[in-house]
């Protein structure tokens, strides 16, 4: 990075970030894979004691995804956090009283319920337009980055709680008596798919997101050097 241009003063946690949400999105492409890979036994009808072992191999998979879900998300938020209110922070350099709310927002602006729909967007605003080149006449450079990560940040709001379910939950079966035998089957249902949808989902954010981070450090290094 030393090599490629003027170093920004948050290069640690965009590095962070970058590294936080590569994980997270593999951890989310890896809940994807295993959802669709157990998408092959929904329907075939197996003895009961079959159908026990296929299901607790699932259960025991699917815990410790969520369990990675869950530590990398911890993770994903704390180096988001310390990214944002670093950059808001050399917005404050790059153009004194000009940026509304606190730099502490930049923090607490996300966890405000109803607020976080729209403080945070106001406050990446300011700091992007801060932030733009030189020589525009006062005006932002092209945002059309900065609104679609914020409208897919939405989405991921609006979808979040779907995020952390442990879909094996949510399996419904079939049963049928076959020569004095119970045999048994999955079947998928609505949640499953909403669930499957959220982890497809995380990974154009993850690739959006990073493409964000990047440009706006990039303008504010070029800015400060």
């Amino acid at each position: 990075m030393r090599g490629a241009g003027p170093l920004h003063p948050a290069a640690a946690y965009q590095i962070a970030v970058y590294v936080m949400l590569a994980l997270f999105g593999l951890i989310s492409m890896g809940v994807v894979v295993h959802q669709l890979a157990a998408f092959d036994d929904v329907g075939q009808m197996r003895p009961s004691d079959t159908y026990w072992d296929i299901d607790d191999s699932n259960e025991e998979s699917s815990l410790i995804m969520l369990v990675a879900q869950i530590v990398s998300g911890v993770g994903l938020v704390l180096c988001w956090l310390l990214w944002f209110h670093r950059v808001r922070a050399v917005a404050e350099r790059l153009a004194p009283g000009r940026l509304r709310y606190r730099p502490s927002m930049a923090v607490y602006g996300w966890f405000i319920p109803i607020a976080n729909f729209w403080l945070p967007k106001q406050i990446a605003d300011d700091v992007w337009h801060a932030s733009s080149p030189p020589g525009r006449g006062g005006a932002m450079a092209p945002a059309g980055l900065l609104h679609t990560w914020w409208v897919l940040w939405l989405v991921t709001l609006l979808t979040w709680p779907l995020f952390w379910l442990d879909w094996t939950e949510f399996l419904s079966t079939e049963s049928e008596e076959i020569d004095g035998e119970t045999y048994r089957a999955y079947e998928y249902t609505t949640e499953i798919w909403g669930i499957l949808a959220v982890h497809v989902l995380a990974v154009p954010v993850v690739i959006v997101t990073a493409w964000y981070v990047r440009r706006l450090s990039a303008m504010q290094a070029a800015k400060l050097g």
